[in-house]
């Protein structure tokens, strides 16, 4: 395997792979045919150090800089709904 193919396969209410070297996020649209094009989600948050699902709708991702990002998805539509900065730091209740 090369360093431009390596994905990680993510199954939440959609299939999801994630490019760990570009940090995109594609997925197939729930009921596509099995020959339809992935959808780009998100693009390019650079290159990722981890990918965790969160819930049936989210992902975290750690960027090799160490950076985290929720992302997450509408069960509606299959699209990004939000993607939120975490704060290691910040003080929880």
């Amino acid at each position: 395997m090369t360093v431009d193919t390596m994905e990680i396969a993510v199954s939440l209410f959609i299939d999801v792979r994630i490019s760990l070297v570009s940090g995109n996020v594609v997925a197939r649209h729930p009921g596509a045919s099995s020959d339809a094009q992935d959808r780009l989600l998100l693009a390019g948050l650079g290159p990722l150090r981890s990918v965790s699902p969160c819930g049936n709708t989210g992902l975290l991702l750690e960027t090799a800089r160490g950076e985290q990002w929720l992302v997450g998805l509408s069960e509606a539509s299959g699209l990004v709904a939000s993607v939120e900065h975490v704060n290691p730091f910040a003080d929880t209740p």
